[in-house]
């Protein structure tokens, strides 16, 4: 019978398949014996309706004993895993269902049956979220999506159960000459088809160069490689489970958005879309989530540019102030009582800024308004260092010009543009100050003075960097009083 992702024929919409895994632990690790694989005749299982015509309850009736897989095919381009699944066919059509028995022996035995859906789900076929994929089913030739290269975040990477990249966001055009740039990627109603178009090549991770569809790797960050590659066919259905709606992508070759990170079951987290917008998640081969932004092909993304504002800037932690302070990975930064109030600093309370092991880890916030410097360009702020001992170890004997600025504690207060996300560094105006000996274990009042870039009108973001460049030894700081006054 026909199968209504793989038929040529008639026009079908998007599948929604909402997986229930009653029983996800297939591998009982307290039973370790390799278990004797079922003959077809022995593969069983059953397909009820569900809450409602759309929806079919599959379930696993086969008796295996030991270590195996229960992995179904449902017959939509899509698949599960799980003793028990639910399984969502929104369109008219005979479905192939197949359910897989797996020992940990790599034998198998399969069993084959049918779903035949005479209803249409037309709510679902017009919903917002296919439209917007798409186009709707009046646009046959779909729609094309790109990536947001001139976006920061365009790639990015943070923990399993995160929601952004708090770890790595690319900046804009971080990626040139990696091949991703020029990749389309279309969705269609019709047939729920999805073509990758890389002209001839694609970014991926350095785990995954080794993938037998990929050949001639290159290097292009000294990390991951431009590959040459031919995509194939490929179809997409949209997962709905535990609140959140997911990218299913099948194909016999990769498919994926600009950046091949190995996403787990080809599944990508819808983060949010518009229509003109889509942001995505998936959890890659190394067991982080990464990200992919995305826009549609000839869409120019509005600059939305920060008035310039000549204000205060001020926080002396006793609860005045306008800073919202922003924290970057590892940092403990939280308001205590002062326990040396003597001058030039005897307000009652101060901040703390604890710091571990780690390089690269600031201070900072980031404004709604870009600072007017013209007559207002000079920042004051107080500072305590306990002792000296925590700064003169090397972080990194390989990196002289690294290790040289680590022999001492400095204090440094940089100016930088937001927009531009992880490269905003190469905007930055930095005014520092190294501490002697002889200021270590007191209070010590600072100016950084930045009357000689007065003109700059681009500075959106302020960074207090405790510690020197690229510290990565622990230590203890102390700050108060920081301003940017008349």
């Amino acid at each position: 019978m026909k199968n209504i992702i793989k038929s040529g024929f008639g026009f079908a919409l998007a599948i929604l398949m909402m997986l229930v895994a009653c029983d996800p632990n297939e591998f009982d690790k307290s039973d370790l014996n390799i278990g004797t694989v079922p003959t077809a005749e022995d593969v069983s299982f059953t397909i009820v309706p569900g809450d409602d015509e759309f929806h079919f309850v599959l379930t696993n009736n086969t008796t295996v004993e030991g270590i195996h897989i229960v992995k179904w095919d449902l017959g939509n381009g899509t698949v599960a895993t799980g003793n028990e699944v639910v399984a969502y066919y929104p369109t008219p059509d005979t479905y192939d269902v197949t359910l897989t028995i797996t020992v940990n022996s790599g034998e198998t035995a399969s069993k084959s049956d049918q779903i035949v859906q005479t209803e249409t789900d037309y709510a679902f076929l017009d919903s917002p979220l296919l439209n917007m994929l798409t186009g709707g089913s009046s646009v046959l030739e779909g729609k094309t999506w790109v990536v947001d290269s001139l976006g920061s975040g365009h790639y990015g990477i943070g923990p399993a159960g995160g929601n952004w990249p708090e770890w790595w966001a690319a900046s804009p055009l971080q990626k040139t000459g990696s091949g991703s740039y020029d990749d389309e990627f279309t969705f269609k109603m019709v047939e729920f088809v999805f073509e990758y178009h890389n002209n001839g090549d694609s970014y991926v991770k350095d785990y995954q160069k080794t993938n037998p569809n990929y050949s001639n790797p290159v290097e292009v960050d000294g990390v991951d490689c431009k590959v040459d590659f031919t995509p194939g066919n490929a179809t997409w259905a949209v997962v709905e489970r535990e609140g959140a709606n997911y990218l299913v992508l099948t194909s016999d070759k990769p498919s994926f958005f600009g950046f091949d990170y190995g996403a787990t079951n080809n599944e990508f987290r819808i983060e949010g879309i518009t229509e003109n917008t889509l942001q995505l998640s998936c959890i890659g081969g190394d067991g982080n989530r990464w990200y992919n932004n995305l826009i549609v092909k000839g869409y120019e993304v509005p600059v939305v540019e920060k008035p310039l504002q000549e204000n205060d800037i001020m926080d002396d932690f006793e609860g005045n102030g306008n800073v919202v302070w922003n924290l970057d990975d590892i940092v403990a930064f939280e308001t205590i009582t002062n326990f040396a109030p003597l001058d030039p600093n005897t307000s009652e309370n101060i901040a703390r800024y604890t710091k571990d092991g780690f390089e690269w880890t600031n201070v900072k916030t980031v404004l709604d308004y870009r600072i007017d410097l013209t007559s207002r360009n000079v920042f004051t702020m107080k500072v305590f260092i306990p002792s000296f001992n925590d700064y003169v170890t090397e972080c990194d004997p390989g990196t002289p010009w690294l290790s040289e600025h680590n022999l001492k504690p400095q204090i440094d207060v940089k100016l930088q543009d937001s927009k531009k996300g992880g490269s905003a560094w190469e905007t930055q105006q930095v005014r520092g100050y190294v501490f002697t000996e002889d200021q270590l274990g007191k209070w010590v009042e600072l100016t950084f003075d930045f009357s000689d870039v007065s003109d700059r009108t681009d500075f959106d973001q302020i960074i207090i960097q405790l510690g020197a460049e690229g510290h990565c030894n622990s230590g203890i700081f102390y700050i108060d009083d920081f301003m940017l006054l008349d």
